[in-house]
């Protein structure tokens, strides 16, 4: 048999652990959220969907066939039982796949149809999962600091600094997509970046309202003790 060489991962289950062949891959764009309106007395229509300077999409939906061959019927049965259990029963979560390089997707599982074959001794699923739009970049996102080195660790996007007073520094969003950071505190803290101010508690912070735009954005914080930023850079895959 040849190497299983393609695969996805989601909570406990892995396709190549649990012996099986991807067949089928599908992955196509989503479909965009349009807000069109026909307003009276004024020539065509006009089109809303970028009020806020960004295109808006709808989940996409992910699927993939697998194939496991040579598998008796106790074997096969198992199989299709355990996956149910291992994919079907958690949230939204990260979603590996190797066909994506260096990105993943998140979603929830929606179906595990199976297609038992006895006169072959096969078992194929067909998992379908119901995924953010965007795929979710795994590499860790570049930013600079103008008195010394950054540090970044982690899959996600992470960004830490150490501030004594005022510090000013440069995170790059390489993403398609502004994003919304959470930023960890050892102190209290308020920053400022793209003409908006926020003052940080001690632990974790989010403001949905402050958004790190694409490109380079210069922050300027202010405060004594470690700053982290959390990142998910969006790309179109």
């Amino acid at each position: 048999m040849l190497e299983i060489a393609e695969y996805f991962s989601f909570n406990q289950f892995n396709s190549k652990d649990e012996g099986f062949y991807i067949v089928e891959h599908d992955a196509p764009s989503p479909e965009e959220k349009e807000i069109i309106e026909v307003l009276p007395f004024m020539q065509g229509q006009h089109d809303f969907s970028m009020l806020l300077g960004e295109r808006v999409f709808e989940n996409r939906l992910v699927t993939f066939k697998i194939w496991r061959p040579m598998t008796i019927y106790e074997d096969r049965k198992r199989l299709e039982a355990d996956a149910k259990q291992k994919l079907l029963i958690n949230g939204i979560l990260p979603l590996r796949d190797t066909y994506l390089e260096r990105c993943h997707w998140i979603g929830k599982c929606k179906s595990v149809k199976a297609d038992d074959k006895q006169e072959t001794n096969t078992l194929t699923l067909t998992v379908e999962f119901d995924c953010y739009p965007f795929a979710i970049r795994n590499d860790t996102g570049y930013s600079d600091v103008f008195d010394d080195e950054p540090f970044t660790d982690g899959i996600d996007q992470w960004t830490g600094f150490w501030v004594k007073g005022t510090k000013r520094v440069l995170i790059i969003n390489d993403g398609i997509n502004a994003l919304n950071p959470k930023m960890e505190c050892t102190a209290a803290m308020t920053i400022t970046a793209n003409d908006q101010t926020l003052k940080l508690q001690k632990g974790m912070n989010e403001d949905i309202l402050f958004r790190f735009k694409k490109g380079y954005n210069y922050v300027n914080i202010v405060g004594d003790g470690h700053i982290s930023f959390f990142m998910d850079v969006e790309v179109m895959a």
